[in-house]
């Protein structure tokens, strides 16, 4: 009697699960080192640009800054690849080599905790014991470790860094007194420039005849504002004052047309802001074009590189300020009052009202002229900033420190929130795994060695949950209720 062909048994250790896809490769081209290759880079970018600042320019940087950083980038390239991802990479292929070979022996135990901890869940998931070696005590350290450590020496040598870098600048009086007196005369000719230069726009609109009257007053108020974008509202008014067309915001204040010409007035002398608008009378004879200043854009126009600069009126009010301000807020400080009070009624002032602190004190335009509103611009900073501020080595050093330890550190940050912590949920899972329970397959959050870690452990809790029987009928496209033994075959 011919006996049928033995069957080859499908034992459930070796039998894939064909509800997941093919077992995928790691996809991203730096993996779990694209971090740390950013900080290095970094670091490595910082001491080149303190190498050449040190060699072009004079004094400093000391060559104890650039040394040093090169010095940290040395030992965080021998930390994070020593301690991050090698360990990393070494325990992705021995994942990969176990889901494809299915032997979970395939994992050893490692130093890194969050590895060390999901090799153990994974023994105790398939109940076996691992071999002696691996069963020994080991010193374990977290896998933040290394990106920790190499983040508080970037910090450890930018903060003294930055501190010798500002705090050590050699401040010569003298100088200071000229470069505040100078900064002090630029940026009251800019706000001047900005008043005249809103003048001169009203002054071209209302001089333009658009027939024997006012025809189309609403176009002229829109391209007054369109023309000049320090305006917030413009407007077309009657002799009374009497808005005819506006265009912009609502008016701050009624309007009223100042005799004698074109000019800049002051609106008001209290209030939520200052309310500064440009008039002049159109060639009709009978109306006006009136524009309003925005204060946040005149207090642009004062933000420099120097210290605290405000402007006040002629009642030593505040209407600007750089550094935001209560509007017509009195000027408090008396050594500044007097400033102001001396460089309202004659030339540029500049002082050293006390130890450690210079002021400037410059009107802002010349009296008598259709711009002067009486204001006078006050600049008020430490001697040692001021000196920074012009020591233009220093600028640059104190820029390629803060950029590099920036960059540095953010690039940990985003690696321990891409790697470390995707590792501690695939720990969780793994102990989940271990305790026996049904647990769903962990979504990798990347295609990189903690993304393969991760499926190579869903494939092995797919392989252990699938019935071999099952999984053979489906490959073959029938049912088999049985499956015959090698043993079966011998007894036939």
């Amino acid at each position: 009697m011919q006996s049928s062909p033995p069957t080859v048994p499908l034992p459930a250790q070796t039998m894939p699960d064909m509800r997941f896809p093919p077992f995928p490769e790691p996809r991203s081209s730096s993996g779990v080192s694209g971090g740390p290759i950013i900080a290095l880079a970094a670091l490595v970018a910082g001491a080149v640009a303190l190498t050449v600042i040190a060699v072009l320019g004079g004094g400093w940087p000391d060559w104890w800054l650039p040394a040093g950083l090169a010095l940290v980038t040395v030992v965080a390239s021998v930390a994070l690849w020593g301690g991050f991802v090698r360990p990393a990479r070494r325990f992705a292929a021995a994942m990969a080599r176990m889901a494809a070979e299915d032997r979970v022996d395939l994992v050893p135990r490692a130093r890194i905790a969050e590895f060390d901890s999901i090799a153990v869940a994974l023994y105790r998931f398939r109940r076996i014991r691992p071999g002696r070696r691996s069963a020994r005590p080991r010193r374990r350290f977290p896998l933040a470790t290394a990106p920790c450590l190499v983040a508080g020496l970037v910090l450890a040598w930018a903060l003294p860094a930055a501190v010798a870098t500002v705090g050590g600048v050699e401040a010569r009086t003298d100088v200071v007194v000229r470069d505040a007196g100078a900064n002090a005369a630029a940026e009251a000719a800019d706000l001047h420039g900005a008043l005249r230069g809103g003048l001169e726009a009203v002054e071209r609109a209302a001089a333009l005849p658009t027939g024997a009257a006012v025809a189309d007053p609403a176009t002229t108020a829109a391209q007054v504002l369109e023309e000049q974008p320090l305006f917030r509202s413009a407007a077309v008014v009657d002799a009374s004052g009497r808005p005819v067309a506006t265009a912009g915001a609502p008016a701050g204040a009624e309007f009223e047309v100042p005799p004698g010409g074109p000019r800049v007035v002051q609106a008001n002398t209290a209030g939520s802001e200052p309310i500064v608008r440009a008039s002049a009378p159109m060639w009709d004879g009978t109306s006006a074009v009136v524009a309003e200043f925005d204060p946040r854009a005149l207090n642009a126009v004062i933000r420099g590189p120097g210290g605290h600069t405000r402007v006040v009126d002629e009642q030593r009010a505040t209407v600007l300020d750089d550094s935001g301000y209560t509007a017509f807020a009195p000027l408090d400080d008396p050594a500044l009052g007097a400033l102001a009070a001396a460089a309202a009624g004659g030339p540029p002032v500049v002082d050293t009202p006390d130890e450690g602190r210079v002021a400037a004190a410059q009107r802002v335009a010349p009296p008598g002229t259709a711009t002067d509103l009486g204001w006078v611009l006050v600049e008020d900073q430490g001697v040692v900033a001021a000196a920074f501020a012009g020591d233009g080595n220093r600028r640059a050093s104190l820029v390629a420190i803060v950029a590099a330890a920036f960059v540095a550190c953010g690039a940990l940050l985003w690696t321990a929130v891409t790697v470390i912590a995707p590792a501690r949920r695939l720990v969780r899972h793994a102990e989940l795994l271990a305790t026996g329970e049904p647990v769903a397959p962990l979504a990798p959050q990347r295609l990189d060695e903690i993304g393969t870690s991760v499926e190579a452990t869903n494939r092995l809790a797919a392989v252990r949950t699938v019935s071999p029987k099952v999984v053979a009928a489906e490959v073959r496209g029938v049912r088999r209720p049985h499956v015959q033994t090698p043993r079966a075959v011998a007894g036939t």
